[in-house]
């Protein structure tokens, strides 16, 4: 390869070596400075003695359905809950919810 052919290689190798840059910190940017500290709907919190719906088995940890979203979420003192229980929230740690049973015949709000 000659200087004359060099020269053409290498600014078109930086050209694209910044084009890849670029859209390497457009893709991060998209995902939000601090969407992991938050559930999916865009709350880290979620009241206590909101009712919702076991969607997994909880064993003692799981899904469930609460106030139009699925949380992470484990049972007091590891209780297993099936799925399609009633569910009650009691805690809280960080994005998991600490939840227990319903009695029978209690609704479900989810």
């Amino acid at each position: 390869m000659t200087t004359d052919q060099a020269i053409p290689a290498a600014i078109a190798f930086v050209v694209l070596l910044l084009i890849a840059v670029g859209v390497v910190r457009v893709m991060g940017r998209r995902r939000g400075k601090n969407e992991d500290a938050f559930g999916a709907g865009g709350t880290s919190t979620v009241p206590l003695d909101a009712h919702g719906v076991a969607k997994t088995a909880l064993t003692p940890s799981g899904v469930v359905y609460v106030v139009g979203e699925d949380w992470t979420a484990r049972s007091r003192d590891d209780a297993q809950i099936a799925p399609g229980t009633r569910i009650r929230v009691v805690g809280q740690d960080g994005l998991t919810l600490i939840v227990v049973a319903e009695p029978a015949g209690s609704p479900a709000e989810g």
